[in-house]
């Protein structure tokens, strides 16, 4: 099948594997900390927070694209946090205006009670609601009044990050010192690990004002923040991934001077140019590449039609005759819906039906899916946290969106299927994406977005799986280098 390549070109490369996942990584990621019962006690007395309010300047580089406004505030039952961001960001040749909030409320303890979170970037509104029963996180997600219940298990009150500083203050850190925590991130609706090293104390200066600070660092997903945190638990400043940061400044000036057409391209600023021209990608049938930089562990790069030997990955095209043959394979995991494949909707399933008809093999029901999703969809760039009913309804979107309604549909079809993120090659470049691998005997790589069955050989997967999973892209993105070695 043949697609449209400006088009395409148009819409490769970020969704939320750059916008969200970079930006968000750095923002989000400090909504909900668990600390593990050896390294810090989840009680305090009610007393050892403080109201406050702090704005925040967002840059990249030289140019302000955005604020964060963040406060805390004592109530009868304890405490509400509260802290909303936006930032204006070029992505894909657009322009996107990006809100999020957060709001939560805490017990005394500055244990989690419930929390609401919302992004909002214009084409699509995304909503997370939380609360606290037992032993259970019952999460609700969706947009506008079409929400999904799912429940987290927790073995300890999650803890905010807003009241984490000031509790770390009080309890006194230590210079040298490493805190080994847990993160859970709403928009992905996973816990993550968590470190904090407190680095040293600095004198550092702002709006004319001499602070005390220690600088700390977080590492999470291997993105790893530098912090920079006054007396009383309040942040003067954060750095990044990719030149971003954040510097405590006055409301007035949080909310002047930012860019309304920033200049870098995310999606270009972050792609990799290739060592080789490659003509016809869809006409090649083995990639051999040389992978440095980041440390393959935890990562899906050895898996499906990959092999890693080394930092020596090949990559070699399905075969109609491995199809032929079922290997046993547990894959129960990739018939299930989740809060952003939601195959087992009514409106989902129904489509599923109607699409595959009456085709028998599950070869013939994905090409099916793939045809429909390719031709019914409009290719548009889109900053959001994707899931397969929003895309239905909008009709449009980026690889991700592409990606996560062709696996609800196949889901609902009896297919088993996953999402892929990893790099494509076009134009010269490799680019940041997102595709899916169904189970047909084999697991076999397609890209919706593209149109093809299998997907070429150009596309590498890093990462396998949701939201939770993707955030470990964080750890490739500007520091993976590749060295195409050979292609035939």
């Amino acid at each position: 099948m043949k697609f449209r390549k400006k088009r395409l070109f148009n819409v490769l490369g970020l969704g939320v594997v750059v916008v969200w996942l970079v930006m968000m990584g750095m923002l989000v990621k400090r909504s909900y900390f668990r600390p593990e019962p050896v390294t810090l006690a989840t009680h305090q007395d009610s007393s050892s927070i403080e109201e406050s309010e702090t704005w925040m300047g967002i840059y990249h580089g030289d140019d302000k694209i955005g604020f964060v406004h963040s406060r805390t505030v004592k109530e009868s039952e304890g405490y509400i946090v509260l802290e909303s961001a936006m930032m204006t960001l070029r992505a894909i040749g657009a322009v996107h205006r990006i809100s999020t909030e957060i709001i939560g409320h805490l017990n005394h303890d500055a244990s989690l009670r419930s929390f609401i979170f919302m992004l909002d970037s214009g084409m699509v509104r995304f909503e997370a609601r939380g609360r606290v029963e037992g032993q259970y996180l019952v999460l609700h997600t969706g947009f506008g009044g079409d929400m999904r219940e799912s429940k987290i298990v927790l073995e300890e009150k999650p803890l905010l990050s807003l009241g984490l500083w000031p509790h770390l203050m009080k309890k006194g850190l230590v210079v040298g010192e490493r805190y080994q925590l847990s993160l859970f991130d709403p928009s992905i609706m996973a816990q993550k690990p968590v470190e904090v090293s407190v680095i040293g104390q600095e004198t550092m200066v702002l709006n004319g004002r001499k602070w005390e600070a220690y600088k700390v660092k977080t590492t999470f997903a291997g993105l790893e923040v530098l912090a920079w945190i006054g007396p009383n638990g309040e942040r003067l400043k954060e750095e990044g991934l990719m030149g971003f940061r954040m510097v405590k400044t006055t409301e007035d000036e949080a909310r002047l001077g930012i860019r309304s057409d920033p200049e870098l391209d995310m999606a270009e600023a972050v792609s990799i140019p290739a060592n080789r021209v490659l003509a016809e990608p869809t006409n090649l049938a083995y990639l051999k590449i040389q992978i440095e930089g980041i440390d393959p562990e935890g990562l899906d790069l050895d898996s499906g039609r990959q092999r890693l030997t080394g930092s020596i990955l090949e990559i070699a095209l399905e075969s109609n005759a491995a199809r032929d043959v079922y290997k046993k394979v547990q894959v129960g995991p990739y018939l299930k819906a989740s809060p952003f494949i939601q195959s087992d909707h009514p409106t989902i399933k129904t489509l599923a039906d109607t699409i595959v008809g009456q085709l028998e093999k599950d070869e013939a029901k994905a090409r099916q899916i793939l045809n429909w999703v390719y031709d019914s969809l409009d290719k548009r760039a889109t900053v959001s946290v994707p899931n397969a009913l929003d895309t239905l309804k909008a009709k449009a979107g980026d690889c991700n969106e592409h990606a996560v309604l062709f696996a609800a549909l196949a889901r609902s079809a009896g297919i088993p299927a996953k999402v892929s993120v990893g790099l494509v090659y076009t134009r010269g470049r490799f680019y940041y994406h997102a595709w899916n691998e169904v189970f047909i005997g084999e697991w076999t790589a397609l890209d919706t977005l593209m149109g093809q069955m299998p997907a070429d050989v150009t596309h590498i997967k890093f990462v396998e799986g949701d939201l939770d999973r993707q955030a470990e892209m964080v750890r490739v993105i500007g520091q993976v280098k590749l060295t195409i070695l050979e292609a035939r």
